[in-house]
């Protein structure tokens, strides 16, 4: 088939690089026309390597402006005879409302919770800068022929220096608030030194989100409210998430779970921990009525309570005015 008019529109306004014909090889002769819209760039392959490019405007194509025809087959010879090409047009502008995120968890060493799953996602803005290396190397090494498969390998880039400025300036996602700046940062100079090696230029890049675990996000939660009512020390995320455990296998006194979780504690410690980790702090609570004589615990049951209490005190799990608090409160009853 042979092609007398070579052009590429975009209706959509979404595309950044697309080939024509987009398979194979198209027979183009002497005076056909070429189409390149505005904003555009079109460059002719022959045998796999790029030839001739033109700007915005229409031409026709003879040896005069095309001197790869005259090179192929003398056309100045041969008049007519068709040679075999294909043209790449590229989209000049800039590309902005890209979308990028994690497709997989993003594994993090965390110095509160050891190992937490984090997933993030946002939008950049790309145009292309240089149209000779994005040819050699997003075309010719990489093989990326359509916008599809160019936006996804941008966006792996994006994922993937996320991923390493992380584990270089955050050590817990406690800090993750304080220091999302710094993150946008690093990732956004990281990001735009390697688009450029690929000739595009990255104009912005936004980190929208990067979520916690639900958890994680709820044990954050609960002991920032803990600490805000009046605790002195701020919690410990790791324990609130063990005490979480401890109840939910409190609930469940027979099961496998209530073995495994209370059998390194012992269980009397274990359970004190979930009642003394996600109980109020004492000043803040209305006194508790006076307890009938059938309630009222031995001195035995004392000095019991007073030992798990004071090994939660030199585990730094509660402060000494927790201890001191609950210890007027247990002696109280004598």
């Amino acid at each position: 088939m042979l092609w007398q008019v070579i052009q590429f529109q975009d209706p959509t306004g979404e595309v950044m690089v697309a080939r024509v014909p987009p398979e194979g090889t198209a027979e183009i002769v002497s005076g056909s026309q070429l189409i390149v819209q505005e904003g555009q760039i079109a460059v002719f392959f022959h045998d796999g390597k790029p030839t001739d490019g033109f700007r915005a405007g229409r031409y026709n194509l003879s040896t005069q402006n095309l001197p790869v025809l005259s090179k192929i087959l003398n056309l100045a010879t041969y008049g007519e005879s068709p040679f075999r090409s294909y043209v790449y047009f590229i989209a000049l502008k800039t590309f902005t409302n890209l979308g990028w995120g994690t497709p997989l968890p993003i594994l993090f060493r965390d110095t509160e919770f050891r190992m937490v799953n984090l997933r993030a996602h946002g939008a950049f803005a790309v145009r292309v800068a240089d149209p000779k290396v994005f040819l050699y190397t997003i075309i010719g090494t990489q093989g990326l022929e359509t916008s599809a498969a160019l936006e996804d390998y941008l966006r792996k880039i994006i994922v993937s220096h996320l991923a390493q400025v992380l584990s270089e300036v955050l050590t817990t996602v406690v800090d993750l608030a304080r220091q999302y700046d710094q993150i946008s940062a690093l990732v956004k100079k990281e990001t735009r030194d390697d688009f450029a090696q690929y000739g595009v230029e990255l104009v912005d890049l936004v980190i929208q989100a990067i979520t916690l675990p639900t958890e994680v996000q709820e044990a954050i939660d609960r002991a920032a409210g803990v600490r805000a009512v009046g605790r002195e020390e701020t919690p410990h995320y790791a324990a609130v998430l063990q005490t979480d455990a401890l109840l939910n296998a409190a609930r469940q006194p027979g099961s496998e779970a209530a073995a495994g979780l209370t059998g390194g504690l012992g269980l009397g410690a274990g359970m004190h921990l979930a009642r003394e980790m996600m109980a109020q702090p004492a000043p803040l609570r209305a006194p508790p009525p006076p307890p009938s004589e059938a309630a009222k615990p031995t001195l035995d049951e004392v000095r019991a309570k007073l030992k798990d209490l004071k090994s939660l005190v030199d585990e730094g799990l509660i402060t000494q005015d927790d201890f001191d608090a609950q210890k007027r409160r247990l002696l109280d009853y004598f």
